[in-house]
């Protein structure tokens, strides 16, 4: 033994001022039956010296053990207090015997504890990477950091005989942690809602009162109340299932591969499960899929690295292996060799080993085999499925932790062996199960379908069955919750909708915990993205409230009946303006208020985050009674509810665990919404109750790949219907981007308004016109007269498609008709994508649709033209004038316009001799005397002169006229003698 390390049952307490004194024996028995029996131990130290004290629980746990010395996981949030680094350390050793400050009982110890021990430390926000692992003993400091996922993550990782170590180094009572302020409320607190109770910390510390393997100690080793119940018996018995192991190994010892490699599973399960395996392996089917779910320690790692082993001595050549990190491969490989060592295989001659440059625990990437030809084990990110072109075999690890759209484009034409866990650190197999299990079912049931065998481990291994630490700590996170109603079904009128007092919820009360069980088992039963986070964040955030669909109570039964629906809420809202426009102004969002920010962002309105609203976080219906109305009546309650129209009668002075809507006074709001992952059936359930979309995340979501759609009820809000049509002109201009790989009847349910009133038609040609031109029309009516090819008009379905969704072009389309024309032109799929959306469609049979809508649109343009040109020719004329029919025939109306002419010519004949004629005394017309030479005449009024001129011709215009005169006088003579006869000349 080292010299460094403390003697047994003795703990060195000088550095506190105490004389050494003897270590309480309950220590002992805790760790001793731990390991006897397989199980786990949990400690708890409190005070700010507690850290030194691992170093005596770490030699009592080596001393008890008889295999080497347990490794240790340590895991803080961001300052371990000490250096890890050994130059380091020595400097600081140095600098306190510099300064006095060394103390040899404490500071030796400890630096030799550090190392001499395999020690992997580790942030917390890092926990994920451990998935996998197992180690000896797990230390958690930093309390404070620590979340639920977090807890449950690291415990998880600790094998059986092995302890976990809590400290409380900033407490001096353990009292304290019911006040203790932890890092994640920060997240909980929103603008209107500041106060957090911390209502986990109190159910976590009270838990552990019934722990049996829990003890709560002092920094100095002393027993505290908290550890009054741990009782720990040393049983080891063996059971059945040994038995029929032991037969099983027996039984197939001379089979080999199979028989080798099965002599290292550790329960019979994993041995039945390693039995199937090699059996798909040996029978080389390309379009097979095991599937292998468990909760954790149950060797599901291990099961998968024994069947790559099997399969490279089949001869596959191809391996690939996938997990979140290469650092959760660990387990795997290291079954892998495991199982090469037993097939006879030898490091550095049949085969070596590469190990990763880029992490820090050099994780194995790749296995080179060449024995009999070249094999490869080789190690993919999960975003490399273009890798798999040449696989035989895929391995999927860990495949909860891994997005579901990635686990679906990794599946081929190979043979896929898949594990995940279902009830463990974040719950996260139900995503799986739920949606991609249900989808490889339906496939497995079609001819030419895949080939789905389902394995399911209990027995677990990691640890022995039975474990205090396993159900102390599935029941303080409600890991394994699941269970069936077995009570009638009443009629959803017939229920009633109820708020959850949160404060006795979380009490740790029987009763309490008992319905606690039951709200979270629907959770888990009936959605898939669950967490243990989830459960802080109901108990410790003030903005959230829980309320569950009961049927009738009997008050004589004395119990209450059971859960049929859970709906989780947040309050969200009530945001300052100027708040709102100086965060939009920088580009930044607050913590929580979801819907306001989001909408204030995407809209740039910061009137909306002044408003007060409801956000459904969840609503959940249990699986057995889904599709029956029991979610809609609850969500029909709660409107009700929050508008008033439910009366309300002064609350009860007593506290109790369910108060109806009737004995609370409702909060005043503005709006209810949800936010919730797109899919076809829960976009069918929202729209049915009256929300209206309002905005849609454009980059899919990193764990389901759905995009994020949030949507409001509609209360006639006018700035809904505002953000409503605004949304829908933004999507239809985004469906050739990101969107297009959304399915078309999707996205179609989604433009489509809720209200079933028809649009106004408001289309006419001209409207038409000002988007196509008269040659673009002519194109149309050329292809829908067979007389052209599907590409000339190719350019004009984009627009086509944006006037008919924008209700400018009001064609009367079937559904599939709009879908079609929606992924054609707004999607931009070609008519072979779009066929795909359809598998009863063929290519040809999408193309003959298409082309029944365009003769539609042109026969509507047409039609519209027509109907313009009438609307002319027969539009009332201009106010003002009136038409006059006719009273008589045509002769009178010929003789009255002859009278009315000539009455009309005599009154203008009389005008102008009114006028015109008096005025003319012919003084403007008098000639003077010089005109007329010398002469002076006196005229009188009946005087008339006529005054001749007289011109004088010149020579040349009386030649002309003498031979004018001789050519007539000829002509005339002429004219009177006989016409002279023609001689006909000889032919």
């Amino acid at each position: 033994q080292c010299p460094w390390l403390v003697q047994e049952a003795v703990v060195s307490t000088q550095s506190t001022g105490v004389t050494a004194k003897k270590l309480d024996s309950r220590i002992h028995q805790l760790i001793e039956a731990s390991v006897k029996n397989g199980h786990r131990g949990l400690i708890m130290l409190v005070g700010e010296r507690s850290r030194d004290q691992v170093v005596i629980i770490h030699h009592l746990l080596s001393k008890s053990t008889v295999s080497a010395r347990p490794s240790v996981l340590w895991c803080y949030k961001k300052d371990l207090g000490f250096t890890t680094h050994k130059k380091k350390r020595l400097k600081m050793i140095k600098k306190k015997i510099k300064a006095g400050t060394l103390d040899p009982n404490t500071d030796d110890t400890f630096e030799m504890f550090i190392s001499a021990t395999e020690i992997r430390y580790l942030y917390y926000s890092e926990s994920h990477n451990i998935l996998g692992n197992t180690y000896g003993m797990c230390i958690l400091q930093d309390f404070e950091a620590v979340t639920p996922n977090v807890l449950a993550r690291t415990i998880e990782t600790v094998q059986g005989g092995g302890l976990v170590v809590i400290l409380l180094n900033s407490m001096s009572d353990v009292k304290q942690l019911y006040d203790l302020q932890m890092d994640c409320h920060d997240r909980f607190v929103t603008n209107a809602y500041q106060t957090v109770v911390p209502r986990f910390n109190k159910r976590f510390l009270l838990s552990l009162t019934d722990c049996n393997s829990c003890i709560v100690l002092s920094d100095t080793l002393e027993f505290l109340p908290f550890s009054a119940k741990s009782k720990m018996s040393k049983t080891e018995q063996k059971t059945s299932k040994d038995e029929e192991l032991a037969s099983l190994k027996m039984a197939l010892a001379e089979s080999q591969p199979v028989g080798s490699v099965l002599n290292i599973c550790k329960s019979l399960d994993q041995a039945n499960s390693l039995i199937k395996f090699v059996d798909v392996i040996s029978e080389k089917s390309l379009k097979s899929i095991i599937t292998l779910t468990a909760s954790r320690g149950r060797g599901k790692s291990a099961a998968l690295g024994l069947a790559i082993a099997t399969s490279v001595a089949f001869g596959y050549s191809n391996i690939f292996v996938t997990s979140p990190s290469p650092d959760n491969l660990k387990t795997l490989f290291e079954f892998v060799l495991k199982g090469f060592d037993v097939l006879g295989f030898t490091e550095h001659t049949d085969y070596e080993i590469i190990q990763s440059n880029t992490t820090d625990t050099k994780s194995v990437v790749r296995i080179n085999i060449y024995r009999d030809h070249r094999q490869t084990i080789q190690y993919i990110k999960p975003d490399e499925g273009g890798k798999l072109l040449q696989a035989e075999l895929l391995v999927i690890d860990e495949a909860g932790a891994i997005p579901l759209h990635l686990v679906k484009k990794m599946l081929g034409p190979y043979l896929v062996l898949l594990s995940s866990t279902v009830h463990g650190y974040e719950g996260t197999g139900r995503s799986l199960s739920l949606k991609l299990f249900e989808q490889l079912r339906q496939q497995s049931t079609k001819m030419g379908g895949v080939n789905l065998t389902e394995l399911k481990l209990e027995e677990p291994i990691r640890y022995k069955d039975g474990d205090p630490v396993e159900t102390w700590l599935n029941k303080l996170l409600c890991l394994d919750t699941t269970q069936r109603i077995v009570s009638g079904c009443p009629t959803p009128k017939e229920c009633s909708l109820y708020f959850v007092n949160k404060d006795i919820l979380f009490s740790y009360h029987k009763a309490s915990e008992a319905f606690l069980q039951r709200i979270m088992s629907l959770y888990v039963s009936s959605h898939y993205k669950n967490s243990p986070n989830d459960l802080q964040l109901l108990s410790d955030a003030p903005a959230h409230q829980l309320l569950c669909l009961l049927g009738p109570i009997d008050s004589n039964s004395g119990q209450l009946p059971e859960v049929l629906c859970v709906i989780q809420l947040c309050f969200e809202g009530q945001i300052n303006r100027q708040l709102v426009m100086s965060e939009l102004q920088k580009g930044h969002r607050s913590a929580g208020d979801l819907i306001p920010w989001t909408v204030c962002q995407q809209f740039q309105d910061p009137n909306f985050g002044e408003l007060s609203g409801v956000r459904i976080v969840r609503i959940a219906t249990h699986p057995d009674f889904q599709s029956m109305g029991y979610g809609k009546q609850a969500m029909k309650l709660l409107s009700e509810y929050f508008q008033g129209q439910i009366p309300t009668t002064p609350p009860k002075e007593e506290s109790t665990l369910l108060v109806g809507l009737n004995e609370r006074a409702p909060e005043s709001i503005n709006y209810i919404g949800v936010s919730y992952g797109l899919t076809a059936s829960l976009l069918r359930f929202w729209k049915k109750l009256g929300f209206m979309g309002v905005y849609l995340r454009q980059t899919p979501n990193d764990i389901t790949g759905e995009h994020t759609s949030i949507m409001i009820q509609n209360w006639d809000q006018p700035w809904l219907q505002e953000y409503h049509t605004d949304f829908k002109v933004r999507l239809l201009n985004l469906l050739g981007y990101e969107f297009r790989k959304l399915p078309p009847q999707l996205v179609l349910n989604l433009i489509l308004s809720p209200s079933p009133a028809k649009p106004p038609d408001n289309s006419t040609h001209e409207n038409v016109f000002k988007h196509i031109t008269k040659y673009d029309f002519r194109r149309l009516k050329s292809y829908t007269d067979n007389l052209t090819d599907y590409h000339i008009i190719l350019d004009l379905i984009p627009t086509i498609s944006k006037l008919y969704f924008t209700e400018k072009l009001n064609l009367n389309l079937s559904p599939l008709q709009s879908t079609i024309m929606l992924s054609l032109g707004l999607q931009f799929h070609s008519i072979d994508e779009t066929s795909l959306a359809f598998p009863e469609l063929q290519s040809n049979q999408v193309m003959g649709i298409f082309k029944k809508i365009m003769k539609k649109t042109v026969l509507h343009i047409e039609e519209q033209m027509k109907a313009d040109i009438q609307q002319e020719m027969t539009a009332e004329p201009t106010k003002g004038t009136e038409m006059v029919g006719l009273g008589g025939s045509m002769k009178e109306e010929l003789e009255k316009a002859e009278s009315d002419f000539k009455q009309m010519q005599k009154e203008n004949i009389d005008k102008v001799k009114s006028t015109v004629v008096p005025t003319l005394n012919g003084d403007e017309f008098s000639i003077q005397g010089k005109e007329l030479g010398e002469q002076d005449v006196k005229l009188t009024d009946n005087t008339i002169i006529s005054v001749k001129r007289v011109v004088q011709p010149t020579s040349t215009d009386a030649k002309s006229d003498d031979a004018a005169i001789k050519k007539k006088t000829k002509r005339k003579s002429e004219a009177g003698k006989p016409a002279k006869k023609k001689k006909s000349k000889p032919a």
